[in-house]
């Protein structure tokens, strides 16, 4: 089997189908089952054979491959698999977790099934050394395509290299990078600007937190297999992260992904622990402004953070209208706003804005872009946005490098057309070939008239 054979059949994984399974429980079984077959290859001469997956699959053709003997294999192997990584347990996998308190024998059966067959569709592969080379990309791909069968927890390449475009654009030597609510964790890679060579994760210290565990899991699982030191991955679950508070470093880039907007007191930090203004936020304010702004205290000095977010929250009024002055005007921290076009989001909806911040900048102004008719934004387009940022110029119809005095003028309204004008393209006609689609439109329109007159005829209507 060749690499490019060895691609087909692992992304074939998405598409087996899973019955008596949620599109979850089959997600999650296969970030499980992949795992352990890695573990079994980097640790190969190291376990024992009884160990292996090549005795799952003997288990299972002999017909004795049941949950109850799957999970018991599963405890013995997991001890022998932590002695030599000293990071992962196999049974603190939520996946085992949840077979253990699964009472239900057609749940259970439903799961048998589905793990004989992907043990035995994995094993087929036989390729050893060619599928653990390559694993790290592979499970990244898998799971990116198990991101966009869910589309509220995909995030598009144009997105991620949105957020790479911006964070590049100013130097960083700091390595800690957070991501609330990271879902999949593929806005790691975009988060985390790389050094030439550096693969995702390589001297980085990364800190997140999510709601659901499995997600947790496979970011972990998908920077061990990138080499990153267990000790630079702090990911926690959502309750975990505010009982902590602060987190033990500042943070010297935060992406932050909600296009859907925030619910009601979803900050980051608790107002009791922000160290300014904690009348703008209240107790537990509503709005992305006030999740934000509860966000800018985990930066270092020069520390930035990107975040997309609805873009109504650019010209809502009441506190939202507060809080907008004060990041502008007391902190100066907002340096770029950008209308992002549709085609970036699988959802059809609401506009959405990507909001750059920087801590302690010196400028006095804000760039603004109006990208609502970039199309699906490319490398052509990327370069255009970077340019245009790097010299701050002005473009009709598309950018505005504005001064923070004519922004209070407009009472700290962020609204885009405030500050760029749609322009009217001219469009040169082709009267000659206009005539002739209307002779073809004529043509068309006759050859129907007569289809229907014969049709009429025949129906005896006439």
């Amino acid at each position: 089997m060749d690499e490019k054979q060895l691609r087909i059949e692992f992304m074939s994984l998405i598409t087996e189908s899973h019955p008596g399974l949620t599109f979850e429980e089959y997600r999650d079984c296969c970030v499980f089952l992949l795992f352990y077959e890695y573990c079994c290859l980097k640790y190969d001469s190291l376990l024992e054979d009884r160990y292996k997956l090549k005795e799952l699959v003997r288990t299972a053709l002999r017909g004795k491959l049941q949950i109850p003997s799957f999970l018991t294999f599963m405890e013995n192997a997991s001890a022998f698999i932590h002695l030599h990584n000293g990071y992962f347990y196999l049974r603190d996998f939520s996946f085992c977790r949840m077979l253990d308190e699964m009472h239900s024998q057609e749940k259970q059966k439903s799961y048998a099934r589905f793990i004989r067959k992907i043990i035995k569709k994995i094993d087929s592969w036989n390729c050893d050394e060619l599928l653990y080379s390559h694993f790290p990309s592979l499970f990244h791909d898998l799971m990116i395509q198990f991101a966009r069968a869910k589309k509220e927890t995909y995030i598009s390449d144009s997105c991620l290299n949105l957020y790479r475009l911006l964070f590049e654009s100013v130097p960083c030597e700091g390595r800690n990078v957070f991501v609330p609510e990271f879902k999949y964790g593929i806005l790691f890679d975009g988060s985390a600007p790389l050094q030439e060579g550096a693969s995702p994760g390589e001297d980085l210290f990364l800190y997140g937190y999510e709601s659901n565990p499995v997600f947790l899991e496979i970011v972990r699982v998908l920077y061990f297999m990138r080499g990153a030191s267990p000790e630079s991955v702090h990911l926690m679950e959502k309750g975990e992260w505010n009982e902590l508070g602060l987190p033990p470093e500042k943070m010297d880039r935060v992406a932050v992904f909600m296009p859907d907007g925030v619910e009601a007191g979803n900050l980051i930090l608790e107002s009791s622990r922000l160290p300014w203004n904690k009348d703008l936020l209240g107790s537990r304010s509503k709005g992305e402004l006030p999740f934000v702004m509860s966000a800018l205290p985990i930066l270092e000095e020069k520390g930035t953070m990107a975040a997309i977010l609805p873009s109504a929250l650019l010209y809502r009024e009441g506190k939202e209208s507060q809080i907008r002055r004060y990041l502008i005007q007391e902190l100066n921290c907002l340096e770029t706003v950008i209308l992002l076009p549709d085609q970036m989001f699988l959802s059809a909806g609401q506009q959405e804005a990507m909001l750059f911040f920087r801590m302690n900048r010196d400028r006095k102004d804000i760039m603004f872009f109006d990208c609502t008719d970039q199309g699906n934004m490319g490398v052509p387009e990327f370069e255009h946005l970077k340019e245009v940022m790097d010299k701050r110029e002005s473009i009709p119809g598309f950018s505005a490098c504005v001064d923070i005095e004519d922004i209070r003028k407009n009472d700290y309204n962020l609204n885009l057309p405030r500050y760029i004008a749609k322009t009217v393209r001219d469009m040169a006609l082709d009267l000659e070939e206009r005539k002739k689609r209307i002779a073809e439109i004529d043509r068309e329109l006759t050859e129907i008239d007569q289809k229907m007159i014969m049709y009429r005829r025949a129906l005896e209507l006439v």
